[in-house]
């Protein structure tokens, strides 16, 4: 007959196993295989490897927004506020050249946020009684598996630093919009500041969050990091190689990226492998592998749960033995 000790160690198995089985039957059963949209680079699987046995408090997620937790062809914040029909005619002529991609000789600098930004203050757009209604009537769809991903990691616990060169405030609309904003996501972007009024007063932080200056983030996010100093384990999700520089500062032990080439032509592709550990190919290119690794952390927390709970239960019938003992005169035949 198994003893106590053999029952347990087998209960704790056949729970890991039971999860890792239900992770592959769903990956069989699904007719279309999200993983044709993922290329992994060498480094990937030794990687995932490393990230499968870690335990969910050693996680921690750093990730863009715009095209990455949207789909690739969703509005960005930016743009959604500089065209939105719902703003002034006045706002939109005078923002339309930051729009213009091919003649703006500022769109690829600093100064391409520093403008947008004085026109919203100049125009005192958007409202703060139409941003809510701003975003829900954006295109603006989340990636395919994003809402999954984000509402597994908050019933994890696990810190999400979302780090963008977009609008705090479009972003946490956004998020509310699709009850994402959980307890555990950060917004590390640039934030109007409306204080007592309806129109925006300020924007901040300056200089702006761009997508130039996303190694400052370390430093910008200063007490975040420092709240989760024990989360060695790092994801770094992003559309723009620039993206992953949001983990240049960052103390880690191991980090897996994984990068979104959206609508971008096919010769990005050697920047975006020799930038991540993986590639996600398309506009809609989904984030269901990414939700297996998760399940199989979570799944191993489990594991680990139980078998220090097993530990302490143990440790505690072995002191009231001692202490029983301690209570008997002479030996116990």
């Amino acid at each position: 007959m198994p003893s106590p000790k053999l029952k347990e160690a087998l209960a704790v198995g056949g729970i890991a196993l039971a999860a890792v089985a239900a992770i592959l039957y769903r990956q069989i059963v699904q007719k279309r295989s999200p993983r044709a949209s993922w290329l992994r680079t060498i480094s990937f699987n030794g990687k995932w490897e490393k990230f499968v046995a870690v335990d969910p408090s050693q996680l921690l997620v750093i990730t863009d927004f715009d095209g990455t937790i949207t789909a690739g062809d969703a509005n960005q914040c930016h743009d959604l506020v500089g065209t939105c029909p719902l703003l002034s005619q006045a706002f939109r002529d005078e923002f339309a050249p930051l729009l213009d991609w091919t003649t703006n000789t500022s769109i690829d600098g600093v100064e391409w946020w520093d403008k947008a930004h004085e026109l919203m203050l100049k125009h005192g757009v958007p409202p703060r009684a139409l941003l809510q209604r701003l975003v829900r009537e954006a295109r603006m769809p989340p990636r395919p598996g994003v809402l999954q991903l984000l509402e597994k990691l908050a019933a994890m616990n696990v810190p999400v630093l979302i780090v963008s060169a977009g609008l705090s405030d479009v972003i946490e609309e956004w998020l509310r919009l699709h009850e994402a904003l959980t307890e555990n996501v950060t917004v590390c972007s640039n934030r109007l500041n409306y204080g007592a009024d309806s129109e925006p007063q300020s924007v901040s932080p300056q200089p702006p969050v761009t997508s130039f200056t996303k190694a400052a983030t370390y430093k910008m996010a200063g007490a975040f990091f420092r709240h989760h100093m024990a989360r060695r384990m790092i994801m770094v999700l992003g559309d723009s190689v620039s993206d992953i520089d949001a983990a240049q500062e960052v103390p880690y032990d191991e980090s897996l990226s994984i990068g979104f080439l959206n609508s971008r032509p096919p010769t990005a592709m050697t920047k975006y492998a020799d930038t991540f550990d993986a590639v996600v190919l398309g506009n809609g290119g989904s984030l269901v592998p990414l939700i297996e690794l998760v399940e199989l952390i979570e799944a191993n927390g489990r594991v680990v749960e139980m078998e220090l709970a097993n530990r302490k239960r143990h440790l505690k019938m072995s002191r009231s033995f001692a202490d029983f003992l301690s209570t008997v005169d002479g030996p116990i035949s």
